[in-house]
């Protein structure tokens, strides 16, 4: 219950600053341009292009998938200012005391902070929801595939914020958790690319499971499978726990 009041907390204050304001004007304005910009250039090509040379598929792979990506791809720089001052500027503040004093544990800040912030880029998201819907009015009905795409954002969104959480549990800075923040969701981009570029089979096979990338990529074809779950699910508790351990620290 105190997790979820330290969660309704960081969800209101979040929106009492300029920032998570800016970052959702700036997202919206930059995912808005990516669609428009993409359907503008899928029917530059298809009035280029004999009749019947691009369907339904060749729409999707062009516009609807690269959306998509392209927003995942967003999501690393957004996520980690939006969580930088979750427990840095606690901390910096001391205010993080008067959570303790009121007998909140230390796994409850965390999963409290992680899940306001979580609603925060949710709501990030909520203006590209227009999007499908301006497709399903054009006659273009990919609900499966965009609502597992969505699926994939959000479980993807919570491994970003998870990170960025343990981020912010390491320092008082803002800046340098916001750095760490990124540094920690780049690296599991990372390990995608050095999966192509190790030789050993078992090896690259397990670089390409800890890569975010192809558990996302699973959701916007369609066919999440349970091991992607099991993925996104432990990367999000390793990182609040070791979060948690950050904060206990204080006792060492």
């Amino acid at each position: 219950m105190k997790a979820l009041l330290i969660a309704r907390r960081e969800f209101i204050m979040g929106w009492r600053t300029p920032l998570s304001w800016t970052l959702v004007g700036f997202f919206s304005i930059l995912t808005g341009w990516m669609f428009f910009s993409l359907l503008a250039g899928w029917v530059d090509n298809l009035v280029k292009l004999p009749a019947g040379a691009v369907g339904e598929a060749s729409f999707l792979e062009e516009v609807v998938l690269r959306l998509y990506g392209n927003i995942h791809f967003l999501l690393l720089f957004f996520a980690p200012p939006l969580t930088m001052r979750l427990l840095a500027e606690e901390r910096r503040q001391g205010t993080i005391d008067l959570l303790w004093a009121a007998r909140a544990t230390d796994a409850q800040i965390v999963i409290g902070k992680f899940l306001g912030a979580w609603a925060l880029l949710m709501c990030l998201m909520l203006p590209t929801l227009l999007y499908p819907v301006i497709l399903f009015w054009a006659g273009i009905p990919d609900v499966a595939v965009v609502a597992s795409c969505y699926a994939g954002l959000v479980l993807t969104s919570a491994c970003y914020v998870a990170l960025g959480t343990l981020a912010s549990s390491l320092t008082e800075n803002q800046v340098v958790a916001a750095l760490l923040g990124f540094v920690f969701i780049m690296l599991s981009w990372m390990t995608s690319w050095l999966a192509q570029s190790v030789d050993h089979y078992w090896l690259s096979e397990v670089l390409h499971y800890l890569a975010v990338n192809a558990h996302f990529e699973a959701f916007t074809r369609g066919a999440p499978a349970s091991y992607d779950l099991v993925y996104f699910a432990g990367v999000a508790g390793l990182s609040l726990y070791a979060g948690v351990k950050a904060l206990q620290s204080r006792n060492w």
